[in-house]
């Protein structure tokens, strides 16, 4: 849960959700088995004076995943997610100008929303290092023209005990290929410092840079490039 402050506009990006294990089985083929539920919402607000900030669009994911965990040796831990989801996108009254009796900058909202399997693989080194790659599948889709399938890479990297205990200076990069009309990328970078737990709960502060198509699915089809300071709660 948290917040992201877009340098040089009048916007603000707000996260809540979180993805909680429901069960877990241990000694599976020698690693752990979870199955658990995703709830998000990510929202674009504008800023406004006397600290109003209006919902421009926001959009929602729910699922399901499973997991499985299996620690090889002291160097190396593989993580393999299986998800199912659904996203569904709306604009909200913040774009709306009521003394214009218009929708701002003829943005009219449009049904957008998608069902899809995604499959992730990452690999864990010495606790400090994580790549991960995979895809989606998408089986459903409105509008139907956009394509059906996406790739996703990154990795992150820590500096754990460096300043101390509990603070963990990091580095991490997300990029996507999606299928909007041509396929193009998107890429998230950001870097920052996690106070608490490096795998639990903490606060983490950061600098993000992103790069792409909107991950708004009422502006999908627009190119956004922003960075600026954000904030993360994890529990």
């Amino acid at each position: 849960m948290g917040f992201s402050r877009l340098a040089g506009e009048d916007r603000l990006r707000l996260d809540i959700g979180n993805s909680v294990d429901l069960l877990r089985w241990e000694d599976v083929a020698e690693g752990s088995l979870a199955v658990g539920a995703d709830f998000f919402t990510w929202t674009s607000l504008r800023q406004e004076e006397d600290f109003h900030f209006p919902v421009d669009a926001v959009d929602y994911l729910f699922g399901l995943n499973a997991s499985y965990r299996k620690v090889h040796d002291e160097s190396l831990t593989m993580t393999y997610r299986l998800r199912l989801s659904h996203i569904s996108a709306h604009m909200v009254d913040g774009s709306y100008e009521k003394e214009n009796a218009a929708w701002r900058d003829g943005q009219l909202p449009r049904v957008y929303s998608r069902e899809y399997v995604e499959v992730i693989a990452a690999s864990e080194l010495y606790e400090t290092v994580r790549l991960y790659a995979g895809g989606q599948y998408i089986y459903h889709i409105d509008p139907a023209e956009l394509g059906k399938w996406a790739a996703q890479f990154g990795g992150e990297a820590v500096l754990s005990g460096l300043l101390g205990a509990g603070v963990h200076p990091y580095v991490a990069l997300d990029a996507r290929l999606l299928d909007v009309g041509g396929w193009s990328a998107s890429v998230n970078a950001q870097i920052g410092v996690k106070f608490g737990s490096w795998r639990g709960t903490g606060v983490n502060v950061f600098l993000a840079w992103f790069d792409g198509k909107s991950q708004h699915g009422e502006y999908h089809d627009q190119h956004w490039s922003y960075w600026g300071p954000g904030l993360n709660i994890e529990f």
